[in-house]
C-alpha cells in the first residue's frame, strides 16, 4: 500500500539553504520604500568592493555650494584594532572574525564614493532613492551607532567614532550596511548580509524591485 511507505526526508544540507533562502527574502516597508511617485526623495550610493562596504549619502545643493570638494557624505563599519591601530594579518583577521572587538565607524566627506577610491577592486555600487521617511530613519539609526560624541582619529575629511556594539563575524560592515538600510525601508535582510556576496544578492535584489516599481507607474507605451 503506497500510503504506508515511508516518504524519504529531505537531507540536512538541502534544508537549511532552504531555510536561508527564505530568511534571504525580506519585503520593502510599506510606505517608505520605495518612494511614491512625486515624492521627494534623497540618493544613496552603497559601495562594495572585494572586503568592505559603504554608504554614501549624495549631499544638497546647499551643502555643495558652501564646500564644493564634498558631494558625498559617506559612513561605513570596521574593527577598531585592524582598520586604525594596524593589527592585521591572519592573527588579526580570526581575532576580528571570532571574537568581539571595539569597532569604529567610520564618517567621511568625499568627492567620489568609495568604489572610485578603493585600494581592493574589483568594485560595484547600487544606487537607491529613499523617501524622506527613509532618508530620516536611515539617519537616525547611522547616528544611534556612534558610541561617543568625539572621534578616535580624524583624517583629513574623515573622522572615526567609537561603536556602540562590537566587531565581530555576525556584526561587521556588509551586516552594518545592511542594517541602515533596511531601517530606510529596503528590502534587506541583516541576518543574510554576512558577506559580500549574499549582501550584493540582496541588493541587486532590491534595484530589480525599484525598477520594476518604476516601470509600473509609467505611462503605456514609454
Amino acid at each position: 500500500m503506497a500510503g504506508l511507505i515511508p516518504q524519504p526526508r529531505p537531507a540536512p544540507w538541502l534544508i537549511l539553504p532552504s531555510l536561508l533562502l527564505l530568511w534571504s527574502c525580506a519585503a520593502p516597508v510599506q510606505g517608505l520604500w520605495p518612494p511614491s511617485e512625486g515624492a521627494s526623495t534623497h540618493t544613496v550610493v552603497v559601495s562594495l568592493d572585494t572586503w568592505h562596504a559603504m554608504i554614501a549619502i549624495t549631499l544638497d545643493d546647499r551643502v555643495t555650494a558652501l564646500d564644493r570638494k564634498s558631494v558625498f557624505e559617506e559612513w561605513g563599519y570596521a574593527e577598531r584594532a585592524w582598520y586604525l591601530e594596524g593589527r592585521q594579518g591572519i592573527t588579526g583577521a580570526l581575532r576580528a572574525l571570532f571574537r568581539p572587538n571595539p569597532g569604529v565607524v567610520e564618517i567621511g566627506l568625499h568627492e567620489q564614493v568609495w568604489a572610485a577610491r578603493t585600494p581592493q577592486p574589483p568594485a560595484e555600487t547600487f544606487v537607491f532613492r529613499l523617501s524622506e521617511a527613509g532618508y530620516l530613519r536611515l539617519r537616525r539609526h547611522l547616528l544611534s551607532t556612534i558610541g561617543a560624541a568625539h572621534p578616535v582619529l580624524v583624517v583629513d575629511r574623515v573622522k572615526f567614532y567609537p561603536s556602540k556594539r562590537p566587531y565581530h563575524l555576525f556584526h561587521q560592515c556588509h551586516q552594518y550596511a545592511a542594517a541602515a538600510l533596511r531601517a530606510a525601508g529596503l528590502p534587506l535582510s541583516t541576518w543574510w548580509a554576512f558577506s559580500r556576496t549574499s549582501f550584493a544578492m540582496q541588493l541587486r535584489r532590491a534595484a530589480r524591485m525599484a525598477d520594476d516599481a518604476a516601470a509600473s507607474r509609467a505611462p503605456a507605451g514609454k
